[in-house]
């Protein structure tokens, strides 16, 4: 059974350009080392095959260091490969689809945007934890929609699942949003710049 309870922290996901391929499950590996218990593979463009590739060896990776792998959008891939949770959003696979694939067990998160309403409909159908954002210009996705960070406030009034920010999250902003005490902060850019991905993570935590 997945311990559901790591869903709390940083939480840090892949990116096509800022682990490559090459290098993504060494990256990965020192951001589990410094202690983060929640990964995302995010990357749009991959092949279905070279994903699969790198999901099998990113769950044993987080097997290995007991924490949670979660795949964005790729529905078929985490079933197939029994990963740990997929992640959805409005123009992915719905969620109704994902849990009755990958089971009751599984964790199943939903992008919310500023919307409290789709939170409050996914919770009610038993999401695993809901995001919010982007909070901040994102320098891995420049044409998401700003949130006013007040959605928070008003989630944590209303919803009793985990709650995640995202967008353009970084060592200069995340103790803003950390007044809100949310679960989880998601994060690409901030953990892997300069290549000093785990002074970096220490920063961040440091902060919330």
């Amino acid at each position: 059974m997945l311990n559901k309870e790591l869903l709390k922290g940083l939480y840090v996901l892949t990116d096509a350009t800022l682990t490559p391929t090459e290098t993504m499950l060494e990256q990965v590996e020192r951001v589990l080392k410094s202690g983060v218990s929640v990964i995302q593979y995010r990357d749009k463009y991959a092949s279905d095959e070279e994903a699969e590739k790198q999901c099998i060896r990113l769950q044993a990776l987080c097997d290995y260091y007991e924490a949670v792998f979660i795949i964005d959008d790729r529905l078929e891939i985490a079933h197939r490969i029994n990963a740990d949770g997929l992640h959805v959003g409005e123009d992915d696979v719905s969620y109704e689809e994902a849990r009755a694939l990958l089971g009751d067990d599984k964790i199943i998160g939903v992008s919310c945007y500023g919307d409290i309403e789709r939170a409050k409909k996914y919770a009610n159908l038993g999401a695993d934890y809901v995001a919010f954002g982007s909070f901040f210009p994102s320098p891995t996705k420049p044409l998401a929609k700003v949130v006013e960070p007040d959605v928070l406030k008003v989630a944590k009034a209303q919803l009793s699942v985990p709650i995640c920010a995202i967008g353009g999250i970084n060592e200069d902003n995340i103790a803003f949003l950390s007044r809100y005490e949310i679960a989880m902060y998601s994060l690409i850019s901030a953990v892997y710049k300069e290549d000093a991905i785990e002074d970096n993570l220490e920063k961040l935590q440091a902060k919330i």
